[in-house]
């Protein structure tokens, strides 16, 4: 089993971005780990937007490229089932981070549209599959499901059948 990577091991590039992160943000991250040379960093919803902001704009950083924005589904955390997470990439610097905040049921995230429009498709697929909903996003509808599908098929509660009646949508043309 690989072990964690201290913050001594990584390159100097990642040292730079975690030193940048840890004297903007230094206590509002929850958490913070690396892991085969890879950082991530934990924030609550409230910090999710600046903290996304930051790692954009910021000179030292400039993760000009959201590589993936994705949810998941914790059901053993009653408190904060649901998580969203985002894998940025820094073209200029050839580094990446994660930045991860959990959710409780129902609660809302802003949207990063704002920051990379790209962020649109990743937001409603993460909000259809899982339910999470992106306050302020431009057009959070239904992707792959049609519009009366009940449940979020990727939330490990969901039943391995399905629901009756639930339909898996596989005619978009001029949709997306």
């Amino acid at each position: 089993m690989a072990q964690a990577k201290s913050i001594d091991e990584l390159t100097a590039a990642h040292k730079q971005v975690a030193s940048a992160l840890q004297s903007k943000f230094g206590r509002k991250f929850v958490e913070s780990s690396t892991f085969r040379g890879e950082l991530t960093y934990v924030v609550t919803p409230e910090d999710w937007h600046e903290a996304l902001q930051y790692c954009r704009d910021a000179e030292e950083l400039q993760f000009d490229r959201l590589d993936c924005l994705c949810g998941n589904h914790f059901p053993e955390r009653a408190e904060a089932p649901l998580e969203v997470i985002a894998n940025l990439v820094s073209i200029p610097y050839t580094t990446r981070v994660r930045v991860k905040t959990r959710l409780a049921e129902g609660q809302a995230l802003p949207t990063v549209t704002d920051l990379w429009p790209s962020a649109g498709f990743d937001e409603r697929e993460t909000w259809e599959m899982y339910g999470i909903v992106f306050d302020g996003h431009p057009n959070l509808t239904r992707l792959l499901t049609v519009p009366d599908f009940e449940g979020f098929p990727l939330r490990k509660d969901f039943p391995l059948q399905g629901n009756v009646g639930g339909r898996i949508r596989w005619d978009f043309k001029g949709e997306i």
